[in-house]
C-alpha cells in the first residue's frame, strides 16, 4: 500500500476504493461498512480493509453535513450533486463501529504505530469518530 499522508484518503487503496465509489455511491459503503459489521469481534481487520472503512466512513460524514477539512473533489462533487442526502442510521451506527475497530484492531492501526506519525494518524481517526458521532 502506499501511502504519502495520515488522511483517510492518501493511500493508494483508498484511492482505488474512491474510483469504484463514483460508479456505486451508497452501495459501495453499504457493502464496505456491512462487511465490517458482519466480522466477529476477533477477526483482524487486514489494512487494505481498514483504509477501506475509513474512506467510506468519510463518505458517510460527508454526506451527513460533517466532512474532513481535506477530502478529493470527487467527495465533494458527489456530496454536492446529491444534495440533500439523507443518510441512514444504519450507515452511521456501522460506520462508528468499523472506524472503532480500525483504530483498536486492525493491520493499519498496528502498522502506523511502527511510525512517528502515529500519533497524527489517531488524531486524524479520532476526529473522524468525533464527526460521525455528531450525525444526528
Amino acid at each position: 500500500m502506499g501511502t504519502w499522508g495520515i488522511g483517510s484518503f492518501e493511500n493508494d487503496t483508498a484511492m482505488d476504493w474512491l474510483v469504484d465509489f463514483e460508479a456505486n455511491d451508497f452501495r459501495l459503503i453499504d457493502r464496505t461498512l456491512a462487511g465490517v459489521a458482519a466480522m466477529q469481534a476477533v477477526d483482524y481487520l487486514d489494512a487494505d480493509e481498514a483504509c477501506e472503512v475509513l474512506a467510506a466512513a468519510e463518505c458517510v460524514a460527508a454526506a451527513a453535513g460533517f466532512p474532513a477539512a481535506s477530502l478529493p473533489d470527487e467527495i465533494h462533487n458527489w456530496v454536492s450533486a446529491n444534495r440533500p442526502i439523507q443518510v441512514k442510521p444504519d450507515y452511521v451506527r456501522m460506520a462508528i463501529t468499523a472506524v472503532t475497530r480500525v483504530r483498536t484492531h486492525s493491520e493499519l492501526q498496528a502498522l502506523w504505530a511502527e511510525t512517528n506519525d502515529n500519533e497524527a494518524w489517531n488524531t486524524a481517526v479520532a476526529d473522524l469518530q468525533t464527526r460521525l458521532r455528531q450525525i444526528k
